[in-house]
């Protein structure tokens, strides 16, 4: 993993396709990993499953230190998407928060409770996949923002940790 938190990391299975890339699936999981972001969710990750998977292009995975925060960025996260067009085929787990994942066809999102997310390791599971690591700082890249010109990145600081200069309480 690299130290840059301005940088999203890439473990290398080989040859892949571009990622990150400018493809609709790819698009809509960065913005869902912002919005899991803007509820504080941790260890946020996309995983590349094009040619992997038959369900899904990319996963996202994002974990949460109780069920109501869990329950609270995934129903953010599902709630921002269907305002700008992007309704869930599917929605499981949003009572207990656990394990709540939101199915949108192409971007399937899983937000466990740390403690769901260890048991079930489903990046063991999809270990040979291109993965991304994403920090708040991520979205403060120029690259990053044109590719969402729609969002606003207020959380998102250059130094990745979401607090405002001066501000490290």
């Amino acid at each position: 993993m690299q130290t840059d938190t301005n940088r999203a990391t890439k473990r290398d299975s080989g040859p892949e396709l571009p990622f990150p890339d400018d493809s609709p699936a790819y698009l809509l999981a960065e913005r869902c990993a912002w919005h899991l972001l803007e509820k504080k969710m941790d260890e946020v990750v996309i995983l590349d499953l094009r040619g992997r998977s038959d369900v899904c292009d990319f996963f996202v995975i994002a974990s949460g230190a109780a069920d109501t925060q869990v329950q609270a960025a995934a129903r953010h996260t599902h709630d921002a998407l269907a305002a700008s067009g992007h309704h869930a085929h599917a929605i499981e787990g949003m009572r207990e928060g656990r394990w709540v994942l939101l199915d949108f066809f192409d971007v399937v999102v899983h937000a466990f409770h740390h403690r769901s997310r260890e048991y079930f390791q489903l990046e063991r599971l999809w270990g040979d996949a291109p993965r991304l690591d994403l920090v708040p700082g991520w979205f403060s890249r120029q690259d990053v923002a044109a590719r969402h010109p729609d969002l606003t990145f207020t959380s998102a600081t250059p130094d990745g940790s979401g607090r405002e200069p001066g501000n490290h309480a």
